[in-house]
């Protein structure tokens, strides 16, 4: 079970109550990111994730509208527009 601390932090994230970058073009950005939201289509160059694994994202479209949630601690857009929350 979550404690209130726990659900009080997840709900700051979701409303970005910590902050955040935005990013529309090629500069690689790194920090402490909870979800990163897509504004318009983007194509990732590189994006990092602790808690990630798999296959990269890099050169996939991501279309807008799409929020990818993680604990990202860099990135770097080909093309697009994106918001990326700041962690707690």
């Amino acid at each position: 079970m979550s404690s209130f601390k726990e659900i009080n932090q997840d709900t700051s994230l979701s409303i970005g109550e910590y902050g955040a970058v935005y990013e529309s073009g090629t500069t690689s950005v790194t920090g402490s990111f909870g979800a990163i939201q897509v504004l318009g289509d983007a194509v990732f160059n590189s994006l990092t994730a602790s808690n990630w694994t798999g296959d990269t994202l890099a050169s996939l479209n991501v279309p807008a509208g799409v929020t990818l949630f993680g604990n990202f601690t860099a990135f770097q857009l080909t093309s697009g527009r994106v918001v990326a929350y700041n962690n707690a």
